[in-house]
């Protein structure tokens, strides 16, 4: 039973956590601060911060980790932790630092790999797990897996099914590596990196293609959410799909059996979900039912 630190923040780390603890020693944890979470800003712990203590593990909490000292350890593991392990703690653990980062290496290099590459109409992401160095997800390779998208699904969803079919990739290079049976290579191929979206990027252009556009809503769902304008008052797209509806001028509205869609640039959305500004999450054919005058989505 090795000495395992482990590094990881949201939920889509704790399958591996919990997988790891079941046959490692996990001797600290590390993951981010509370923070505030929701309309009403409540002060909350990370979901990996709550499974280390379900789990009865030691738990750092620290939004950075420079200047930290960290056990003996024989391999550090880093999922989704949110931060860069710095070259003064690289060689601590006696095998490094692992990562598992959620696409095929050397593409889609960042923080948001997953959520890129439904932006970007790829039809499939992956695992690849591999050796941290100085340079942003750049180490060489232990393991990788292709995996393909599901026809509907949001990256958040994708995201969260990508931990638990992974679970037995990660565990079984940890166990690689500690032996020395398992050799790292380097990455080859073309070179593309996955930034986080800003807030503005989650503005839809109703002029682009229904399927772009459906592309986009479930790359920013949840986080940091789709969003249009009807008038000055905006609107969270919170889900949505393809729709075999004859199509309006794009941006139009217009409400048939229950259902609201919305023209593109080629072809429909239908809107399901929708979050007014100051407002709950709520249906779109409620929300659409208390539309007065325009009907143009910008």
């Amino acid at each position: 039973m090795a000495k395992i630190i482990f590094a990881g923040s949201p939920d889509v780390a704790v399958p591996y956590l919990r997988a790891l603890a079941v046959v490692h020693d996990v001797v600290l944890v590390i993951t981010r601060d509370d923070s505030p979470v929701g309309r009403k800003r409540v002060i909350t712990p990370t979901a990996v911060a709550v499974a280390a203590e379900e789990l009865d593990l030691p738990v750092l909490k620290a939004n950075s980790l420079r200047g930290l000292d960290i056990p003996d350890s024989d391999l550090g593991v880093v999922v989704a932790y949110g931060g860069l392990v710095p070259d003064a703690l690289l060689d601590e653990p006696a095998h490094g630092w692992i990562n598992a980062h959620f696409s095929l290496l050397p593409a889609l290099r960042g923080a948001a790999p997953v959520q890129r590459g439904l932006w970007n109409g790829d039809s499939s992401t992956g695992i690849s797990i591999f050796q941290l160095v100085s340079e942003l997800d750049a180490g060489p390779l232990f393991h990788q897996r292709e995996i393909f998208f599901e026809p509907t699904e949001t990256a958040s969803q994708a995201l969260a099914r990508i931990s638990s079919i992974t679970v037995d990739d990660l565990v079984d290079t940890v166990d690689g590596i500690l032996t020395g049976e398992l050799e790292s290579h380097e990455q080859v191929g073309l070179t593309t990196f996955a930034p986080k979206f800003t807030r503005d990027e989650g503005h839809i252009n109703w002029l682009m293609p229904a399927v772009t556009v459906d592309y986009r809503i479930r790359a920013l769902t949840t986080e940091p959410g789709a969003f249009t304008f009807h008038g000055e008052q905006r609107i969270g797209i919170v889900s949505a799909r393809l729709s075999y509806a004859e199509s309006g001028h794009a941006g139009t509205i217009s409400v048939a059996n229950g259902h609201v869609y919305v023209g593109t640039g080629d072809g429909t959305i239908e809107l399901i979900t929708v979050k007014p500004a100051g407002k709950t999450d709520m249906t779109a054919i409620d929300w659409a039912r208390g539309l007065r005058g325009e009907t143009v989505l910008e």
